[in-house]
């Protein structure tokens, strides 16, 4: 059976109390004309500001992560500055420990070197650090993610058209077909191919959690994905297991998307994804309406868009000042927009927006 190492992600109540206490240092006069340069109400925020810090606060205290560009980098660099001086950012292209001064925007990003305790190579981000167990978690996207936690970053075909119902290239159940007809799956070929995994399967595979940090549309949340690129989670139900297939470490999932932040239980056997919190501004029944299976609470209730469910803790004034001076001050990733935001913009002719709460 799997290694299982316990992971603390802090409960809703948990985080509130965290954050309620935290000062930037930085005044309010200087926030408030960093916002006017930059066209942005003080008090509200965006989708990507709410994922970044979300995010943030899913990073268990002083973990070691390994991060991607993008949306992870901010999260990590969100969780340093805040709630969680003690956290570890491990980048793929060998960099321990930095500290950033300007936001990398590859994982080779000589920016992304600047303070780092070791900055030498991916043979030692994957083999020194991350194989010897010396990394708590990853935090990963992608274009698909399923109801296991698993990620899909590397192709999409119509599964049914096809006929291919399970995973590509083999499929999940064992035995059920033999290496030849797995074989053809080749032949026919995806529509649409991504970049592929990158460092993110090893990721997955070795270290205790993962958090993906994905935008959540119905289509990229399906019960299988089509392409098993990362187990991000534990693979599958009892029986067809990431630790059933022989990867002894991790096992546990959280992501954190555009609308949820979902959560597995692997040292409970819950291995399945379950709804922890839906954000500010959206409905459980966009939730559920957004994922290809029946989603359910902790308790395993399968959720009716009339349910009561927690809220994801609003970021505070003083979380969106680190995020917007001091991690992401030139709007590098800030400024990018869902499509959900986009589509709210041309019905209403306004951005998409949420105010801060108290």
């Amino acid at each position: 059976m799997g290694v299982y190492v316990p992971v603390e992600i802090s409960t809703v109540d948990e985080i509130i109390e965290l954050v309620k206490d935290f000062k930037s240092g930085i005044s309010d006069a200087e926030y408030e004309a960093y916002c006017k340069e930059y066209d942005l109400p003080p008090d509200e925020f965006t989708t990507i500001e709410l994922l970044a810090i979300a995010g943030s606060t899913m990073i268990p205290n002083g973990a070691s992560m390994f991060v991607g560009t993008g949306l992870p980098v901010l999260t990590m660099a969100e969780a340093q500055h805040t709630i969680n001086p003690g956290a570890t950012i491990v980048m793929e292209a060998g960099m321990l420990d930095p500290k950033f001064e300007h936001i990398p925007i590859s994982v080779a990003d000589i920016r992304g070197a600047y303070m780092a305790s070791t900055a030498l190579s991916m043979i030692d981000a994957f083999g020194t650090y991350e194989q010897r167990g010396y990394v708590t978690g990853g935090v990963l996207g992608g274009a698909e993610y399923d109801q296991y936690g698993n990620i899909n970053a590397t192709a999409i075909w119509d599964k049914e058209k096809e006929g291919r119902m399970g995973y590509f290239p083999s499929i999940i159940k064992k035995g059920e077909r033999s290496q030849d007809e797995r074989m053809d799956d080749h032949k026919l070929g995806p529509a649409v191919r991504f970049t592929g995994s990158g460092g993110s399967n090893p990721i997955g595979q070795q270290s205790d959690f993962t958090l993906a940090i994905m935008v959540q549309e119905k289509r990229r949340f399906p019960p299988h994905v089509c392409y098993l690129t990362t187990i991000a989670g534990s693979r599958g139900p009892e029986g067809e297991t990431r630790w059933d297939y022989g990867v002894p470490r991790g096992g546990k999932g959280v992501m954190t998307s555009d609308i949820c932040v979902m959560e597995s239980y692997p040292n409970d056997g819950i291995y399945d994804m379950r709804l922890r919190s839906v954000h500010p501004g959206v409905s459980l029944k966009d939730v559920i309406e957004n994922v290809g299976w029946e989603l359910k609470d902790k308790s395993g209730k399968v959720l009716k868009p009339t349910d009561d469910v927690p809220e994801t803790p609003t970021p505070t004034i003083e979380q969106l000042k680190v995020l917007r001076m001091i991690v992401d001050p030139t709007r590098i990733y800030l400024s990018r927009k869902t499509l959900r935001e986009i589509e709210y913009e041309k019905e209403t002719g306004k951005p998409w927006r949420v105010k801060v709460k108290g």
